[in-house]
């Protein structure tokens, strides 16, 4: 039976009482609306297999000038295996999307020579990346429409790519194009040997942006990089080949 990377290992106990987990409330607004998360609560368990659990709640609440208007309580469970950390993040998107599965990765000396079954990598490119996200005061605090209207003002773990990067890749019917849902982003960040595989949670940064960024990464993907607000990465899109 294959490991799931979400779940201890099978008859696997916990050893010791779990531990309680926090993280920060934020605030986010500006003239196109606001939002605001309570910051994640739950708690860490540890197996003696060496797994480490983390489950835990936010309270997400999110309003804009095109009407949305609403609240949701997104879910968040972290499994550490070694150096690799499995993500799943659920209720963050005020569409419905469900997002994919996403991974963090320590010691690492680039970005795989092979891909997940049932993508194909699309070209590395060194680029500079910023973040966004969780307490961004130019921002509201939620993704564009076009990819699920994502609480990114949150501990969501989450990138995004300029809109003409999006068409270079998926064509320029590109918001119709529902594997850009499925899709994943990796990024490399070479300083901290540390690397992340996620979903693409908004679109950005804009194309003239005076950063010259190509890439967005929210902030619990930047905290746990190392790439602070901003720094030159590799990464690549892997896209769903059906």
């Amino acid at each position: 039976m294959s490991d799931d990377p979400l779940q201890p290992a099978p008859g696997a106990e916990p050893t010791g009482n779990p531990t309680p987990f926090t993280t920060k409330a934020a605030h986010s607004g500006n003239d196109n609306g606001s939002s605001d998360t309570s910051g994640l609560s739950g708690t860490t368990q540890k197996f003696d297999d060496g797994t480490i659990v983390t489950e835990a709640t936010e309270q997400l609440k999110a309003r804009r000038a095109d009407g949305l208007n609403g609240s949701l309580t997104g879910r968040w469970r972290r499994v550490q295996k070694g150096n690799s950390f499995a993500i799943r993040q659920e209720h963050y998107c005020y569409s419905g999307r469900a997002l994919p599965d996403g991974a963090l990765f320590l010691d690492r000396d680039g970005l795989p020579g092979s891909t997940l079954d049932g993508f194909t990598p699309a070209a590395a490119r060194t680029v500079t990346a910023t973040q966004f996200g969780k307490g961004d005061r130019e921002d509201e605090g939620t993704g564009a429409p076009t990819m699920g209207t994502v609480q990114t003002n949150s501990d969501v773990v989450g990138g995004s790519v300029k809109s003409s990067v999006m068409a270079s890749v998926f064509g320029a019917n590109w918001p119709h194009d529902e594997r850009r849902l499925r899709a994943l982003i990796e990024v490399y960040f070479a300083k901290s040997r540390r690397m992340v595989r996620v979903p693409l949670v908004d679109v950005g940064p804009g194309e003239h942006a005076p950063s010259g960024a190509e890439v967005d990464l929210t902030l619990a993907c930047d905290q746990f990089l190392g790439t602070q607000g901003k720094a030159t990465v590799q990464y690549r899109l892997l896209v769903p080949t059906s």
